[in-house]
């Protein structure tokens, strides 16, 4: 039999069964009766738990549904609540914040502390990495994990963690120790014909040895080496290479970016956050075939699989969480996690993102 509850003031309120539903995580105790937000009550009423009396009788689910749908993202966070319920996870509401607290498998209110707060949000609607960032400052102070929880259109919810993430500097390949050479501008690409470029795949993994689909780690290559624009600009900006037009005309930075403006959309961004994986002594390599900016390697291509996927973004810009959850399940699919590096004035600053299985 379902417990009765009386709706007084945009909230109700339960007499019996008090205890039991508040260590389920359901409202707060308010003298001897359980306070239940209209959410809470929504929920219960729908898995038959629950009747609610009112003034004019009896009050349903659409009734219930109206009290709170007016408030900044209710509807995602009811969504989100039932969703996790019917998984038989404890997730308490928060009512004065945007987020929903999850407690271990198995517990109860009052037995241990919730480990996470999830964030539900919609698939398409656009927020700034700023606030995600923000976000995982705040619960990190907390002492709580983040989770974003992405709702689509047909009430399907994906769960990825959310988390701070600085990578720490490696050792191993040094810039200096490359020999100074001339490329050659071919289209988008730098050719160096130079007998010693096989040293640059050799000491660093420097662009990709012509007509060698899988280059052995560290091999001297004697073929010509291809290299991308981006690689090309910070070899060129650390004075280990000059480009030169097939006429003979050198091309300084600034006309090397502009070029490569021209080709690749976001192209500074995109360079920065390249320059600051490869300053820590990374490897970051084209990561398009998995619709991301990079992979990064912590060795290089042929010692390891790459751990980590890039995409890389302004602290302003805004993302669809859509298309985070999509790069996110090509990283979860080829066993990486999903890196989001922002340029924020003239720092390079990254949160993590790894799926989350209620």
């Amino acid at each position: 039999m379902p417990v009765e509850g009386r709706l007084r003031e945009g909230m109700v309120y339960v007499s019996e069964q008090v205890d039991r539903l508040y260590k389920q995580g359901y409202g707060e105790i308010v003298g001897s009766e359980l306070e239940l937000h209209p959410l809470e009550a929504a929920f219960l009423v729908w898995r038959g738990r629950l009747r609610v009396l009112g003034e004019r009788g009896e009050v349903g689910l659409r009734d219930l549904m109206r009290l709170f749908v007016s408030e900044p993202r209710a509807f995602l966070k009811y969504v989100v609540y039932s969703d996790l319920r019917r998984r038989e996870r404890l997730v308490v509401y928060e009512r004065s914040t945007d987020f929903l607290r999850l407690y271990p498998k198995g517990a109860r209110v009052g037995e241990v502390a919730a480990k996470d707060l999830i964030l539900p949000l919609s698939e398409d609607q656009p927020i700034p990495h700023k606030y995600i960032l923000d976000t995982v400052e705040k619960v990190a102070k907390l002492r709580k994990g983040l989770i974003l929880a992405v709702v689509d259109d047909e009430m399907n919810v994906t769960y990825y963690r959310a988390q701070n993430f600085l990578p720490d500097k490696r050792t191993g390949y040094d810039v200096e120790e490359l020999p100074e050479l001339v490329g050659t501008l071919v289209g988008d690409r730098v050719i160096v014909f130079d007998e010693r470029a096989g040293d640059l795949y050799a000491k660093g993994f420097w662009g990709h040895p012509l007509g060698v689909d899988k280059p052995e780690p560290f091999k001297q290559y004697e073929e010509p080496l291809q290299l991308p624009l981006i690689e090309a600009i910070y070899l060129s900006s650390k004075g280990k290479l000059r480009v030169e037009t097939y006429d003979g005309k050198i091309l300084d930075l600034d006309e090397l970016r502009r070029i490569f403006s021209e080709v690749r959309e976001g192209s500074r961004i995109r360079e920065r956050v390249f320059r600051y994986w490869r300053d820590l002594g990374y490897v970051p390599k084209a990561g398009s075939k998995y619709g991301a900016d990079f992979l990064i390697y912590e060795r290089g291509p042929g010692l390891e699989h790459a751990p980590y996927l890039c995409v890389a973004g302004s602290v302003g810009d805004k993302v669809r969480p859509v298309d985070l959850i999509r790069s996110g399940r090509v990283a979860t699919s080829v066993r990486k996690d999903l890196i989001v590096s922002l340029v924020s004035g003239e720092h390079v600053v990254s949160y993590k993102m790894s799926w989350f299985k209620p």
